[in-house]
């Protein structure tokens, strides 16, 4: 019973290419499946209470200023508006900047109790 000896088989260029890209399909996937991680996590600390509040708050102050600059105009004016500015091409740093001097002056809850009759 003579056992033949295993010889080192060398692969080829193309196994070789083959296997790397193989490889890097693996690194991918689990990059893939990471950042999916990480974005439930955001989603998951986005949902707090705390942030809901806050978002809650910023709405408030969006529609008072709204009422207050441009009562008698609804969504499809704004949508509108937006488009013309992006079409002409406004910076949005400056928007940025004068949307929240608005907001400031604007934006700002009337001190004092609410009045129980929402009409009045």
């Amino acid at each position: 019973m003579i056992e033949k000896k295993q010889t080192r088989r060398r692969r080829s260029v193309e196994e070789r290419i083959a296997d790397l890209e193989r490889k890097r399909q693996e690194v991918l996937e689990r990059q893939r499946a990471a950042l999916a991680k990480i974005e439930d996590e955001k989603k998951r600390l986005a949902q707090t209470p705390a942030v809901g509040k806050t978002q809650m708050e910023h709405q408030k102050r969006f529609e008072r200023a709204v009422r207050a600059i441009a009562g008698d105009l609804d969504h499809r004016h704004f949508i509108a508006i937006i488009a013309d500015a992006v079409d002409r091409g406004v910076d949005a740093d400056t928007l940025a900047e004068k949307g929240e001097a608005l907001l400031a002056t604007h934006g700002k809850g009337r001190r004092g109790r609410k009045p129980r009759n929402p009409s009045a």
